[in-house]
């Protein structure tokens, strides 16, 4: 057993087990036997290109899982995995930029896998004015909710808490940065008591209560979108987080604030 095999073996036992299939369940799907899933799992077999392309079909796999199986298996990925600051990678954050956020009349990012903001529209850079220290550059969505300032700010804490805490969870599981961030998370006692809230009577929509100018009440959720056709690992990584008021008062008072923030960039 070379360390390619064993490599590509523990990746596909992972990716297996993820989706609650046993190597016979696998075998089915791909037309093979129990022993060759069991093989390839123990790197007592090499997979051939097709037999990566039946596994990246059969099991639904995103661009970067597949890229990790071509790579571990010794073949050319057919996709790419660029930098993020590479320039195929930033134009693609342009066009998003320019045509999603930039017609959103409310907040909206983008992020990448560690919910780093790598753009933002200007109703976003409104929202966040008060929560980020512009000299930190760049802001983290998950700090921003898990930050003392912006904790003070939510009305309705003990509903939205399970909201920001599911999220973080799910993707500190697959990242260690993030994981670091559920552990401070953890320690500084912000999601203490969520075992305790009562969720029997939860409405289909749990929208997070922010205090607003005026007194106001702003009542937000979101929106969290990819676009389909990716065909980058890196790309595909990142998401596009809008922002969406749960009423109209909520989003009259949005709007006004994005009209004021723009007109007062104008007189600069």
């Amino acid at each position: 057993m070379n360390e390619r095999s064993s490599a590509f073996g523990k990746t596909l036992k992972s990716l297996r087990r993820e989706r609650g299939l046993s190597q016979a369940d696998l075998a089915g799907r791909l037309g093979s036997t129990q022993r060759h899933v069991s093989f390839l799992e123990t790197g007592r077999a090499r997979p051939s290109r097709y037999m990566i392309q039946r596994i990246e079909r059969e099991l639904a796999l995103p661009v970067a899982s597949s890229f990790v199986l071509y790579d571990t298996a010794g073949f050319a990925s057919p996709y790419k995995c660029r930098a993020e600051d590479s320039p195929d990678v930033q134009e693609a954050l342009d066009l998003i930029e320019m045509r999603l956020l930039a017609n959103w009349p409310f907040p909206a990012f983008v992020l990448d896998k560690r919910w780093t903001i790598l753009r933002s529209n200007s109703p976003g850079k409104l929202f966040l004015s008060g929560f980020i220290d512009e000299q930190n550059e760049p802001p983290n969505l998950f700090e921003v909710f898990l930050s003392p300032a912006f904790r003070a700010g939510i009305l309705n804490w003990e509903e939205a808490a399970p909201i920001f805490a599911a999220r973080l969870y799910r993707e500190a599981a697959e990242d260690p940065g993030l994981a670091e961030l559920l552990v401070k998370a953890n320690e500084s006692g912000l999601l203490d008591g969520l075992d305790e809230i009562d969720r029997e009577n939860v409405p289909v929509f749990v929208p997070v209560e922010i205090a607003g100018p005026g007194g106001s009440r702003l009542r937000i959720t979101s929106l969290i979108g990819q676009l389909a056709s990716v065909q980058d690992a890196v790309i595909e990584g990142m998401t596009i987080e809008m922002m969406v008021p749960m009423d109209a008062a909520s989003e009259s008072c949005l709007l006004a604030a994005g009209k004021a923030a723009a007109a007062a960039n104008a007189a600069e």
